[in-house]
């Protein structure tokens, strides 16, 4: 799940001219920017950031920039920062993936790193979630990708989608947001990012996007741990040499069977995840279900679930 190293730092990169773009797109609401002027746009942004309510199509612009990029020769990243309907990465995480090429979906980038949530619901680790964000982003820049696009989940409604949305841009800190919006759901995220000096395009969603339930969203949800988990064997591990520990970095003596945990190797970086089988603390051991090969495994981070005492 670590993937190869990611492509190196570049010297000839030299900075992007500013974004030669209106200071509005349209009045609040109104779609008026075409598809390729978002592709142009994103050429000259270093980061961009797509949002929008769910089932806007953000994921599918997403791949398509990605790819169109590639394609015109540029290093590109796209952080996926949807925790419940990942397609870089397990759901629970943030994932890193490299683009090479034209994609047919976002699940086809190259996993290079993971961050470790262990929710998929983004309202109980807003925090979390943009930290997480924010780390991936700046692990790009390091890495020198020249273009690097941000994902988000479907929240957009009300103080927690707001107050999420504008964690995650206080994170990645993008040059270019792009809202996918019908009518005008995402108008306040929009307009409040506008106001703070960000650059903001307005975006129709494609009448080819089909709406889903929270039904179906959940099935795709199963489906992708169900597929990450087709390949994993159950590993024992003994609990003094892998430490079983919150996200705080707080000592667990315990989990449940059935959790949901991340899965680190040398220098804390996320390998995966694993389904813990069997907690046994008076036996020193826990036996987890993982694709990670045992002896990468150096320590396993679960998301707490009860307070902190």
């Amino acid at each position: 799940m670590g993937g190869p190293e990611m492509a190196p730092n570049s010297s000839d990169e030299g900075g992007d001219a500013p974004l030669e773009l209106p200071e509005r797109s349209g009045r609040p609401g109104e779609a008026v920017t075409p598809l390729d002027l978002a592709l142009e746009a994103a050429a000259q942004a270093r980061v961009t950031l797509i949002l929008g309510a769910s089932d806007t199509g953000k994921t599918s612009l997403t791949a398509h920039l990605a790819g169109e990029l590639a394609a015109r020769g540029d290093r590109v990243a796209v952080v996926d920062a949807d925790v419940g309907q990942s397609e870089i990465g397990p759901p629970t995480t943030v994932g890193l993936g490299r683009v090479t090429g034209p994609i047919g979906r976002l699940g086809d980038a190259e996993v290079i790193a993971l961050e470790f949530i262990g929710d998929t619901s983004p309202a109980r680790s807003i925090r979390e979630t943009a930290d997480a964000t924010g780390r991936l982003v700046r692990k790009a820049l390091d890495a020198g990708f020249q273009r690097i696009l941000i994902d988000t989940g479907g929240l957009v409604a009300g103080p927690l989608g707001l107050a999420l949305k504008r964690a995650k841009v206080r994170a990645a800190d993008p040059d270019l947001v792009l809202v996918l919006q019908r009518r005008d759901e995402s108008e306040p995220i929009a307009r409040a990012l506008e106001a703070a000096g960000r650059r903001v395009l307005r975006l129709a969603p494609s009448l080819a996007v089909v709406r889903r339930s929270a039904t179906r969203r959940r099935e795709h949800r199963d489906t992708r741990l169900r597929d990450y988990f087709a390949p994993a064997v159950a590993v024992e591990l003994p609990t003094t040499r892998v430490p079983l520990r919150d996200r705080r970095g707080d000592t667990l003596a315990e989990i449940a069977e059935g959790a949901l945990v991340g899965v680190l190797g040398e220098g804390s970086e996320t390998l995966g995840i694993a389904r813990v089988k069997a907690c046994e603390p008076d036996h020193g051991r826990i036996v987890v279900e993982t694709p990670v090969a045992g002896d990468r495994i150096v320590s396993l981070v679960a998301r707490r679930t009860t307070p902190r005492q």
